[in-house]
């Protein structure tokens, strides 16, 4: 029960804290909407992923209505699911005691990081893929009878309709472990691709091939260069002087650690059976080392505080170092040999899995969301059980002691990350923000300036009124139940080429929306970062020509504030009839 007991206290800490209205909510809120009031995905809804989520969100629209709390069940649902497959999976690998500990280690590490943590994810589609492969592994590696295996080629199929891209990797990781056995590659490999095929066929239907890459899923066999960006700052790749000294120092720092635990395990096997007392006070001061440094990176004193926020996350070297598990485990089997090692007793198909998502975090694996979120938490556990066997092999040279050492110092780090999930979410200003679909609680100043612009759209806009946001106002659009007009809920780098743009700019020009919403938010690791002056320069012209300020909204609110400007703001902008312009 400790994984789950992490997993409610978190929650509770953090309770309605998790969606974040200006960036991707919007998305993940109103395609499945769009969905539900009879759109068509990638004919007339723009979305570059998968159809199982949005279909999955349409369905809790249409019994539920527009609901953030129910939209959040869901969320809760797939972050539950996870967690259970990564019990499941470590209780084949570790005593009872151990798995749980490691498995709550991954809720506290990675669970509920901001931004885009699993309650409210950035992306829906992504948080199931993740969950579902994690349940494929579950299966492929247990019974090994042909109902696991089918429901590991189920969970294959779910993943392939969610994240196909991420699906397919995994796809071939299983696949590869079952090439020799023919039964198990029909179940674990074709069944679910042909399966997959046949679903994207119907969606597809009717739908020209060059819509499905400007729009659809097919994006990612032309990804632009903004993604290509954002993928590879999220793995670490766009500085890489600077994280592989992360790297460095986190190895370093590590090392450091596990000297400690071998000194006190050495001095406690050394202290004799009959001096107890004196191993046991080994122990607990090794221990209380440990605690202190915890709380010297949690709470450190104003004349350390920079020193201290310069060490990087411990979880660094997990990705590198199962990528470098992964390769060796593949050369082993060309060999035709057995593994052996700290992994040895984890299965092939596991060790590849875990380096795939730690490739997606290759050197910036931490706590700050959103693909740390999805992606540490497999590559952790691995990277703990393996720890555990080094401290067991360790043990009869070292001290019987280590592998209780071991245990403890991850105890200590337990403690750590639940104290600074905490932190994360009761420590600053927040505040309640109700709307017609639910209420949160969002941090400032983006609380009181989302409450003031819910209020000015409710008070002075009729409800049928329609609704466009820069770079994006889906939130808005989707607790208001405003339509937009436009076929797509973002605009982010990368979400229009040139010829999007153009037509963006002439649906405005002939079905301008009631309202235009600017929020003061800027891209993220796409290499472009302000919208209207990095990117889509044309159509925030167009756009500003073409309509008129009517309110500004939150700190950053003067004459003539734009987006990149220090303060955040909110603006409401509505079009200037033609006879005005």
């Amino acid at each position: 029960m400790l994984p789950y007991a992490t997993f409610a206290l978190l929650a509770t800490v953090s309770w309605n804290r998790w969606i974040e209205p200006y960036v991707d909510t919007g998305r993940e809120l109103m395609v499945p909407w769009r969905l539900a009031q009879g759109e068509r995905l990638y004919a007339e809804i723009h979305f570059h992923h998968g159809p199982l989520a949005p279909y999955l969100g349409a369905a809790i629209d249409r019994s539920a209505g527009r609901c953030l709390p129910a939209r959040t069940g869901l969320a809760l649902g797939i972050a539950l699911l996870h967690l259970a497959a990564l019990r499941r999976l470590l209780r084949g690998l570790l005593p009872a005691g151990r798995a749980a500990l490691t498995t709550a280690i991954a809720v506290a590490a990675a669970i509920f990081l901001r931004p885009g943590g699993w309650l409210f994810p950035f992306s829906f589609d992504m948080a199931i893929a993740v969950a579902v492969l994690t349940w494929a592994l579950v299966f492929a590696t247990r019974a090994q009878t042909s109902r696991a295996d089918g429901r590991a080629g189920v969970c294959l199929l779910l993943a392939l309709l969610a994240r196909p891209e991420l699906a397919v990797a995994g796809l071939l990781l299983v696949g590869l472990t079952v090439l020799r056995e023919p039964r198990r590659l029909f179940l674990l490999a074709l069944f679910p691709f042909t399966a997959a095929a046949a679903v994207y066929g119907i969606v597809s239907a009717g739908i020209p091939p060059s819509d499905l890459v400007a729009d659809g899923w097919l994006r990612m066999i032309d990804p632009p260069a903004a993604y290509a960006n954002v993928y590879r700052a999220y793995a670490g790749l766009d500085r890489i002087g600077l994280r592989s000294a992360e790297l460095l120092l986190a190895a370093i720092v590590l090392a450091i650690l596990a000297a400690l635990l071998v000194a006190a395990a050495f001095m406690a096997s050394r202290a004799g059976a009959g001096s107890r007392t004196v191993s046991t006070g080994v122990m607990i001061a090794a221990t209380a080392v440990l605690v202190a440094l915890a709380a010297l990176r949690l709470r450190p004193p104003t004349s350390l505080a920079e020193t201290v926020s310069l060490f990087p996350p411990l979880p660094r070297v997990i990705p590198i170092s199962l990528a470098a598990a992964a390769v060796l485990r593949l050369l082993v089997r060309l060999g035709g040999r057995q593994p052996r090692g700290p992994l040895g007793g984890v299965p092939d198909a596991v060790v590849w899995m875990a380096a795939l998502f730690g490739s997606r975090i290759f050197l910036a694996a931490g706590y700050v969301g959103p693909y740390d979120a999805y992606f540490l938490p497999l590559p952790l556990t691995v990277a703990i059980t393996g720890l555990y066997a080094l401290a067991d092999r360790a043990a009869p040279a070292v001290g019987a002691a280590l592998p209780r050492l071991t245990s403890a110092a991850l105890a200590v780090f337990l403690t750590f990350r639940v104290a600074a999930i905490a932190d994360l979410y009761r420590r600053g200003a927040w505040s309640h923000v109700v709307t017609p679909a639910g209420g949160l609680w969002l941090p400032e100043p983006e609380g009181v300036t989302t409450r003031q612009a819910l209020a000015d759209l409710q008070n002075h806009f009729p409800a049928h009124s329609t609704l466009t946001g820069f770079p994006e106002g889906g939130f808005f659009n989707y607790v208001l139940g405003r339509r937009n007009p436009f076929w797509l809920d973002q605009f982010f780098p990368g979400h229009l080429d040139g010829a999007g743009e153009a037509r963006a700019v002439a649906l405005f020009d002939d079905r301008p929306p009631d309202v235009i919403l600017y929020a003061n938010v800027l891209a993220v690791g796409e290499g472009s970062r302000v919208f209207g002056r990095d990117y889509l320069a044309r159509l925030d012209e167009e756009v500003r020509s073409r309509s008129r300020v009517v309110s500004i909204h939150g700190p950053g609110a003067r004459p003539g504030a734009r987006i990149g400007d220090p303060d955040f703001f909110v603006e409401i902008r509505v079009p200037i009839e033609p006879a005005a312009r």
